[in-house]
């Protein structure tokens, strides 16, 4: 800094003491100079008026942020419990499923009383997109074997075909391998139903070999009827939803909707014979 930026410097800077003095000695009342105050100290004001709301307009600005940011606070907290709110609804509508379930469970337990049932979690789908093949965590280790029967709450879901030691293979009812002999529950007469693929992946069962003197309706439930101890009497397999008559072959047919959802399915229970409780 050289010796003129210096003294313009010194020379402001007394400036500003010596009005900050003067300044303050002419504002006093019945001072000689309060009237020149009087002059020069109304510029002065507006513009510490000025500064001042200036001041004000940050301390606001300072403040709205402050609430902005409680409110944010405030919006995150009740999301937070809107989604608890939601998960404990979720919760009670699954014990309450679940309660539903195991209800009717007891009522079947009570029905088929010559059989012990055992729970079952599916821990392996069918690779395919029909899903006629799934695996359970039971095996022979506990007492399941080839042949044994697996229903859910709603009815029939397959039958075991592949135990082993602590896991067994179920082939689903809707499978082209599996045919039962059934019964029309509304009039008891007897039929067949067996697992069908068609090409809209829809998992139906077919039902044929219906007696001419047996009536059909859509709506019929069709259950199982018992055949060499293989399946329980009485399991619902599905419902009728269309009935098909061939002008050639005389022959009636109709579509069955199974009972169960299999592809929803995560648990089952398998139906052990010859073991009382």
């Amino acid at each position: 800094m050289n010796k003129k930026a210096k003294r313009t410097i010194l020379i402001l800077a007394c400036i500003t003491v010596l009005l900050v003095v003067f300044i303050a000695v002419s504002s006093r009342e019945g001072s000689s100079l309060h009237s020149v105050y009087k002059v020069i100290g109304t510029p002065f004001r507006y513009i510490q008026k000025g500064f001042s709301s200036f001041g004000r307009n940050i301390r606001s600005a300072f403040s709205v942020m402050g609430d902005y940011k409680e409110i944010e606070n405030r919006i995150e907290e009740l999301q937070n419990e809107n989604d608890s709110l939601r998960n404990l609804e979720n919760e009670n509508q699954k014990l309450k499923d679940e309660n539903t379930e195991l209800r009717e469970l007891l009522e079947l337990k009570g029905y088929f009383e010559d059989y012990e049932m055992v729970a079952a979690n599916i821990i392996a789908e069918d690779v395919t997109d029909w899903f006629n093949e799934f695996t359970v965590d039971r095996g022979t280790s506990d007492g399941v074997e080839n042949g044994c029967v697996v229903i859910t709450s709603a009815g029939l879901v397959g039958i075991v075909y592949n135990a082993g030691p602590v896991s067994s293979k179920i082939r689903c009812v809707v499978d082209e391998q599996n045919t039962v002999m059934a019964r029309i529950s509304r009039n008891n007469a007897l039929v067949r139903v067996r697992g069908m693929s068609n090409e809209n992946y829809e998992q139906m069962l077919m039902l044929d070999r219906i007696a001419d003197q047996s009536t059909l309706y859509v709506g019929d439930v069709i259950v199982t009827a018992e055949s060499g101890g293989v399946y329980p009497e009485g399991l619902v397999i599905g419902t009728v939803s269309e009935i098909m008559d061939s002008e050639a072959s005389g022959e009636r047919r109709a579509l069955v909707i199974p009972a169960v959802d299999i592809a929803a399915v995560s648990h089952v229970y398998i139906l052990m014979p010859g073991r009382t409780e």
